[in-house]
Order: structure tokens, then sequence, then C-alpha cells
């Protein structure tokens, strides 16, 4: 059987996750270029564009259709099921804590065969929901990182870190990524271990510009180190590569997988992470690191002055769970959900 691949988006990581997929034998590229209307005021365009788009992809009987993208089009609502005389899966990256959301992903889920999500997590929110046909594979590191010929001491002396502890926040400034948390730790540290650290900031300005962020840094008594805009693989893998903590630092309404999380991972870094989210979830089942409670600075604070203190002692981080963020276990998995689909295993 065919397997189309579905998308509307080839920006960044969607595409990576795509190019990985097609991998896959008889999987095929459906790329749709649309514009989706987004405003609720218009809900009823806001549903037929979603009914559009899905006729669009679910062309021909007798195939399997991966929608790559689920949360944007489960706001569809069918009336009939969308997997008649075909197979139709999703892969859902965040779980909706929004009641109309989440009848509405009820619903769709009714209506095709599979969800596929990308932690335990997950799947155990969708199962509290009632929505019970879910598989997990985790989500993978794309990067090559032998590409990389300078080592993590090389680095962190060409970019003048030696001596120092590299606490990195990595991406884009949203506010739901919680940096004015991090920065705000700072408050509640003392100078002689704040003399020990470098913050390091990466990526593209949004929410909160570097102006923001050098006045709270001042402030703060904070050393910086800063990257403003799009990072290329090259320079994303070694900010990643000069780091020795992980921050990540999101806020309650962030419900998915950290990519920056999954690097560190990958690279025996440690992390921490907020409690009570899938990401502080994974930090604590599998040892990568320590958790503090959601959006307090002064707990973060807490944490990461304990840290600091394991990273002086030499304690490793001692966990297996890198082995499960493999591209090759990634397209396993695939593999398999697709042929146990073939086969009507999920019937």
């Amino acid at each position: 059987m065919k397997i189309n691949l579905c998308e509307t988006n080839l920006d960044g990581h969607h595409n990576v996750y795509l190019e990985n997929l097609l991998n896959i034998d008889n999987t095929s590229k459906m790329f749709i270029d649309t514009k989706i209307e987004m405003s609720k005021k218009r809900i009823f365009k806001y549903i037929f564009d979603r009914k559009k788009l899905m006729k669009k992809f679910l062309l021909k009987e007798n195939e399997i259709y991966h929608l790559l993208y689920l949360d944007m089009l489960y706001t569809y609502f069918p009336l009939i099921p969308l997997n008649r005389n075909k197979i139709v899966l999703g892969t859902l990256h965040f779980v909706p804590n929004n009641k109309i959301k989440i009848i509405l992903l009820k619903n769709f889920a009714k209506k095709i065969d599979l969800i596929i999500v990308h932690s335990e997590i997950l799947k155990q929110s969708l199962l509290n929901l009632g929505i019970k046909n879910v598989e997990v594979i985790d989500y993978p590191s794309f990067y090559d990182y032998s590409k990389i010929k300078e080592t993590k001491d090389e680095l962190k002396k060409k970019y003048k870190l030696e001596k120092k502890i590299v606490l990195t926040a990595l991406g884009g400034t949203r506010q739901d990524k919680g940096l004015d948390i991090f920065l705000e730790a700072f408050k509640y540290l003392d100078n002689e271990l704040k003399s020990k650290v470098v913050v390091n900031i990466a990526g593209k300005e949004e929410n909160f510009q570097k102006e923001f962020i050098r006045k709270m840094s001042q402030e703060y008594n904070i050393e910086l180190r800063e990257q403003y805009g799009f990072l290329t693989d090259e320079d994303f893998m070694k900010n990643i590569l000069v780091t020795d903590i992980m921050i990540i630092p999101y806020r309650k309404i962030f419900g998915g997988n950290s990519g920056p999380m999954t690097e560190a991972i990958v690279n025996r870094i440690p992390c921490i992470t907020p409690k009570g989210l899938n990401i502080g979830y994974l930090t604590e089942k599998y040892n990568l690191g320590l958790t503090f409670e959601c959006e307090n600075s002064k707990d973060l604070a807490k944490i990461i002055a304990k840290m600091i203190l394991n990273i002086e002692k030499k304690q490793i981080l001692l966990t297996n769970y890198r082995e499960k963020l493999t591209v090759e276990t990634f397209l396993k998995r695939h593999k398999e959900i697709y042929k146990n689909l073939k086969e009507g295993e999920y019937k």
C-alpha cells in the first residue's frame, strides 16, 4: 500500500521530520501549501478550510494517509469516518487543555485509525480523555554531530567560555518558553555562584527582545553570551555542545516535547525542567537531570545551585534513554505501525 505523508508546512523541523520518513519504503510526500483561517470569530470558515484541506489529502482509496501535524487538523469536525476505504493516522504533538478542542479531538480520534504521540505522558493524557487508539514514538535527534570537528573544550575556548559552567536557553525567545523565569532566578543566586556561570542564549528574538534580556541581565548581574537570529544546523549543534546544563523553564501552557532537551539528552547534558509538564515527567522517570516547580523562579534558582554542585562534583548523568532517540528507532517504529495498520491490527 502507498503511504502518503501529508504536510502543510515545510519550514524548519517540519521538513526534516518529513524527509526522514520518506526513507521508509512506499512513502510519498503529499504537500499542500495552504493558508488556513485561524480566527475563532469566523468559526464556519475555520471548519470549512480544514474540511477542504482534508478532501485534498484523502484522495484515493486503499492507501495510507499519515497526517504529520494533526494539531492543525483535528479542529475540523467530521460527521463521517475519514478512514472509509482507506487508512488514516495522525501525529499529535500537543494535547489541548481547551474544553472545545478536547471535544473536537475526541470526535476526530473516533474517525481515524490511530494517533501517534511523542511521549508516554501524552499517551496517558489521551487515555484519560477516553482516546484509546494511541501509540508512542519518541521524537529523535535528527542532527549529525560528527560534522562538528571541534571538541567541547575547543568550542568553549573558541567562545571564551573556558572555566565557566554554561547554562543554555536555546531557541526562539517566546513567552511560553519562559526565558524571563530563567533570568529572574538569578535574583535569588549569590554572586559567588553567578561568577562561575555564563548564560548562553541562542535563537530568534520573539516575545522577549534582546533589550529586555540585557536589562534583566544587568539588573541581576548575569554574564551573557548571545546569538540572536536564525541558527544554522552547525550553529545549533555548537550551542548544544558548549552547554553544561540545559535550562528549559517552559510555562504550564507548553504541553509537548522540547527539541533542545532531546539534543541535550543525546549528548549526555543534564537538563533542568518544570515539574508537571511532559518534559518534567521524562526528566524524573529517566534520570535526565533535575526538576523545579513550574513558573517559580525562586525554586529554579535553588535547583540551578544544586545542579552546579553536581557538576563540580563530576556526578555523571546515568541514563540509557538516549538510545530511544535515534533516527533508526524512529523509523523502525513507524515501519512497525504502518505494517500493523495494513494488517488490521488496530481495528
